[in-house]
């Protein structure tokens, strides 16, 4: 048990004492946390209750479920219990498959994300996937937050749900043959069809940002995804202007491995909205900060687009580099061009 927590990162094992019931987590040593722990696990010392309900959100660690059977007092547990006393809460977010069929739901709270442990039992149940967007009952007590049940997945209410899934690579592609529509004829004039990828190039960082959240907010399919992680404090007044759109973004100060997963969640949540049979755009703000990540989530993101025959279709549409990402060029099934605040096709 102790060689387990060992292996853990100081974050982590914050996180987990938070979870036990440490008292003050953040202000102990790696040794500290791993001592208290291992007395409130064995009895020897009682979970500190905790005081408020605020504090700082905690950030995503996928813990060894090996290491979250052993300790019975915290949420990672989640044995069938009575709720009828306690406080309820229905809040929505993204599921994230980790090890052993478990998961956590991401749930994006101030420009940041808070993450709830799903046991296997509810993910075996509804058979779910990375990137699905359910809405669930949490249950909260003093010490610990529990997700009892889903109410809703992929806008599918609990009770019609069909756990047989289709899957995104079981739809074959067509030749895009329906445009795609916005409010703004200027759009509208560049002819774009659902299931292309189409890359915008600009001199001015400010004004691609810009360009970009105006054409997410005049396309009228129904689901959109924005995608940016490279938030700065500055840009962060334009991001508030996007509408009806989900927001999958990170701070360009965020851990490495918290960007890969935000990554993921958005490339998994496009498969998992043209699985229901609906049209997805994707806008990408911008390629170039994704590629100084990772080059395989450039590659990922732009081999998602399709349309297809009997589901609905994924539209990328990109800011790049006007140094280009050669390897990927040839995916572009248009190119566009900012120019003082105008856009144009660009031969």
């Amino acid at each position: 048990m102790e060689n387990n927590l060992n292996d853990l990162n100081i974050y982590a094992l914050r996180e987990l004492g938070r979870r036990v019931g440490v008292n003050s987590p953040t202000s102990k040593k790696k040794e500290e946390l791993i001592n208290d722990i291992l007395s409130i696990q064995s009895g020897k010392k009682q979970p500190e209750k905790q005081k408020t309900k605020q504090g700082r959100p905690p950030k995503t660690f996928a813990y060894s479920l090996g290491l979250m059977d052993n300790l019975k007092n915290i949420t990672l547990n989640q044995n069938s219990k009575e709720y009828d006393s306690l406080e309820t809460e229905t809040t929505a977010g993204y599921i994230e498959l980790i090890n052993n069929n478990s998961a956590f739901l991401w749930v994006e709270k101030f420009n940041t994300y808070v993450n709830y442990f799903i046991s296997s039992q509810i993910v075996e149940k509804y058979n779910l996937k990375t990137g699905d967007r359910v809405v669930v009952k949490l249950i909260k007590d003093a010490n610990q937050t529990t997700i009892a049940d889903i109410y809703n997945i992929n806008g599918c209410p609990q009770e019609k749900y069909n756990k047989n899934r289709v899957d995104y690579f079981s739809f074959e592609p067509i030749i895009p043959n329906k445009k795609l529509l916005f409010k703004k004829e200027e759009y509208n004039n560049l002819s774009i069809k659902n299931g292309e990828n189409i890359y915008i190039y600009g001199s001015n960082n400010n004004v691609n940002t810009c360009t970009i959240i105006d054409m997410l907010n005049t396309c009228e399919n129904e689901h959109k995804i924005y995608v940016n992680i490279s938030v700065a404090e500055k840009n962060k007044v334009y991001l508030n202007n996007i509408k009806n759109a989900e927001k999958l973004t990170a701070n360009i100060t965020d851990d490495i491995d918290l960007t890969k997963r935000i990554l993921t969640l958005a490339i998994e949540r496009a498969k998992r909205v043209l699985e229901t049979g609906n049209d997805v755009t994707i806008f990408v703000d911008d390629m170039q900060s994704i590629s100084s990540v990772d080059s395989l989530f450039v590659k990922s993101l732009t081999s998602l687009a399709k349309q297809t025959k009997k589901a609905g279709s994924i539209t990328l549409i990109a800011i790049m580099p006007n140094q280009n990402l050669t390897y990927i060029e040839k995916l572009a099934d248009k190119r566009l061009n900012i120019v003082d605040n105008s856009i144009s096709i660009l031969n």
